[in-house]
């Protein structure tokens, strides 16, 4: 999640690049373009809009946008809806993000919102959304022309080292958790986010163990570097970072530095690709399709072609407008394919975060 921004218009040269690409794709499922996300915030837009107790900016950000049109996955004026990926064979990991400011039985309860939100619509949409646990799951329903979509977390601050985290682990399994992102920008009890310095604890450490073994994977996204390095030296299965850029291209500190991308690969692990302005330049306040496609370029030149992946952060922050809502993300599809070829397009855009997922699941 990020802060949202007014943005500027896309330079006229772009535009018209990106109004040549638009709607050409890839052939996937039945043609259509094969798209796994492994980071948005939809599901906590639609939990707490109109609740200006929840932490986290999204009753405020979204005051002015009726009920009606945020109370459903189906269609929305949310960044991500079914109406918008029912185009595409696209695989979406759905987080409950949970503010810093909640911890413990409060910050649970927050978890509780958002997968009953979860829960809720899986039942209203089933026909055009699915439950995936597994890879084989997501085939299925991708072939059956519905979105595939994993719960995962963002911020594990309701895990407490006070006799409630067994409980609570084994809770997000059965709720069908896939991945967990250990903690938001600044501190819980399992470590420190990149607001902070300190590393993990050993409660944390003994968290990342306990995650593995119940087939969840570990998220390092917004872990600083001690953290970073605390999970190589813990981690025995591949782990990620869902939505975090290079740091060679964009200086924030919630983007890679090479070494983080090369112990990614070493790991089997991926790194989601983030649309978030703030962490795709630092000069313009709406990156270009060239600002997006330096990162590209700098993780594949670092990593090779099997780690880099699609995590947008839709719906947790101001994205690029020519990227603006998520039914025009072909024309990066295309802006890859172009510059690197079809092939890296592809892998970056689903086959990679498959094959980490499968990976996971075969560790």
């Amino acid at each position: 999640m990020g802060l949202f921004m007014t943005l500027e218009d896309a330079g006229a040269e772009e535009a018209a690049l990106l109004g040549a690409l638009a709607g050409v794709g890839a052939a996937g499922d039945a043609g259509r373009l094969r798209v796994f996300d492994l980071h948005c915030d939809t599901l906590d837009r639609l939990a707490f809009h109109g609740d200006p107790s929840v932490p986290g900016g999204f009753a405020e950000h979204d005051a002015g946008v009726p009920a009606a049109r945020m109370n459903t996955l189906a269609d929305n004026d949310a960044h991500i809806s079914l109406a918008r990926t029912a185009g595409f064979a696209w695989c979406q990991c759905f987080a409950a993000f949970i503010p810093d400011e909640a911890r413990g039985d409060e910050a649970w309860a927050l978890f509780e919102r958002v997968r009953r939100v979860w829960e809720r619509e899986l039942e209203r949409c089933g026909g055009k959304l699915a439950r995936v646990r597994t890879m084989a799951e997501a085939d299925a329903a991708l072939a059956s022309g519905r979105t595939a979509g994993l719960f995962t977390v963002e911020g594990a601050s309701f895990l407490e080292d006070d006799g409630t985290a067994e409980d609570r682990l084994d809770a997000l399994a059965e709720a069908g958790v896939r991945m967990v992102t250990l903690t938001w920008n600044g501190p819980n009890a399992l470590g420190s986010g990149n607001d902070t310095a300190d590393g993990l604890t050993g409660f944390g450490r003994s968290c990342v163990r306990e995650l593995e073994g119940r087939n969840v994977a570990v998220d390092v996204s917004h872990l600083n570097d001690a953290g970073f390095k605390d999970v190589c030296a813990t981690a025995t299965r591949p782990f990620a970072a869902s939505h975090s850029n290079a740091r060679a291209v964009c200086g924030h500190p919630r983007n890679l530095a090479d070494w983080q991308l090369r112990e990614l690969a070493d790991a089997g692990g991926v790194a989601g690709l983030n649309f978030c302005c703030d962490f795709l330049s630092e000069t313009h306040a709406d990156p270009t399709p060239d600002d997006v496609l330096r990162h590209v370029d700098h993780v594949l030149e670092v990593t090779g072609e099997d780690v880099l992946a699609l995590g947008s952060d839709y719906d947790g922050c101001d994205v690029p407008s020519w990227l603006d809502p998520s039914d025009k993300v072909g024309a990066l599809h295309e802006l890859i394919a172009s510059r690197f070829g079809r092939t890296v397009a592809d892998k970056a855009f689903f086959a990679n975060a498959r094959a980490f997922f499968a990976r996971v699941e075969g560790a």
